[in-house]
């Protein structure tokens, strides 16, 4: 008798039993892994805005830092002679041109280019991109500053140092190892600036080395002879001149939704590329001037600049940035966060500054 209960009481789970538990498993494991995914999934689309967020900020940043400090080192200087043609290769396909100096661009301290026509190509990258134009056009900006001394100090030459008509510039033993070929130069008088690029360095060594800022330049900036550029700014190598280091900056947004940070006039190169945002889908710029109408109203902030009146007069512009998440978050779509910001052009009156007259 006790053998027979002991056989009923070691009796295992009916194959019932057995499937209701493996169901009651599957429904359990299915909602955890369910709450998981859904876990995961908000994290995931946490941590890409917060991505896209840092990146509008940090475009945000390096932009706003530039506008600050636009005309830095050039209170004196209203006068920037820039062929045209550089000017429309690589800074606005909207330059501002004098009818009375054809060819040539008085460049201001901010060049603005409004809506990029598509397929609009960045002249030096490789491999070659096109500015961004979907889902739609963008801006770009160019501003001018001198670079800081102590991380360049101009040199100061005599009258006839510099020959416009071969552009070869004498320059002391101690100086010519401070270039290179192919960088870009500010050369200044009291008439006005140009930039060259170096073309060559001759004489390095001996007492009497030079810098050559020759023809052919792959900028396209060098402009010598009768009525070139060099020739102009030293008023026939009769004024004495300083070569300087200024910084031309120059944003963009490239057809990988990446926003660039171009410098011309650094050391060791024409200039150098920086990536400052990533994923980023519009950079549009809005310009405040100090202008009134007939009426005595301000005039209304404007998305281009069409005159260089207008350059002069800048004196806040507003940035704003839309970034997208990298992937698809909601609805088979990428999420975008839009960010606007505005700063104050502080050097932009330079041009306006009392001149001394007669007997005052």
């Amino acid at each position: 008798m006790t053998h027979q209960q002991n056989k009923k009481s070691e009796r295992g789970f009916s194959l019932l039993e057995v499937l209701i538990v493996l169901v009651m498993m599957i429904v359990i494991t299915g909602a955890v892994f369910g709450l998981m995914r859904d876990s995961m999934k908000t994290s995931h689309a946490a941590l890409e805005m917060t991505d896209a967020q840092e990146s509008a900020r940090t475009g945000h940043e390096y932009i706003n830092r530039d506008l600050v400090n636009t005309g830095d080192g050039l209170n004196s200087i209203n006068n920037i002679r820039v062929p045209l043609n550089f000017v429309t290769n690589y800074l606005t396909s909207s330059p501002i041109a004098d009818p009375s100096t054809p060819g040539i661009v008085n460049l201001g301290l901010i060049t603005a280019d409004n809506n990029v026509p598509a397929n609009t190509l960045v002249l030096g990258t490789a491999p070659a991109v096109t500015v961004r134009a979907t889902p739609f056009l963008t801006d770009r900006i160019t501003i001018l500053q001198m670079e800081r001394p102590e991380n360049f100090t101009p040199i100061t030459l005599a009258a006839g140092s510099l020959t416009p008509v071969d552009g070869v510039a004498t320059v002391s033993p101690a100086d010519i190892n401070r270039f290179s070929v192919g960088e870009i130069y500010f050369i200044t008088s009291a008439v006005g600036g140009a930039f060259a690029t170096i073309t060559d360095r001759q004489g390095v060594g001996t007492p009497t080395p030079a810098l050559v800022f020759g023809p052919g330049d792959v900028f396209g900036l060098n402009s010598i002879g009768a009525g070139g550029q060099l020739d102009v700014i030293t008023a026939g190598a009769t004024l004495p001149i300083s070569i300087c280091r200024m910084k031309v900056i120059h944003y963009y947004i490239n057809s990988n939704g990446l926003l660039m940070r171009r410098v011309f006039g650094v050391k060791n190169a024409g200039f150098s590329e920086s990536v400052i945002a990533e994923h980023v889908v519009s950079l549009q710029f809005r310009y405040f001037l100090n202008l009134r109408d007939v009426n005595g109203n301000m005039i209304q902030p404007t998305a281009q600049l069409v005159s260089a009146q207008q350059q002069v007069e800048t004196r806040q512009v507003e940035v704003t940035l839309i970034v997208e998440t990298p992937h698809s978050l909601q609805n088979g779509k990428r999420q975008t966060i839009s960010m606007t910001t505005s700063a104050s052009v502080r050097n932009m009156q330079f041009r306006q500054s009392l001149q001394p007259t007669a007997g005052g």
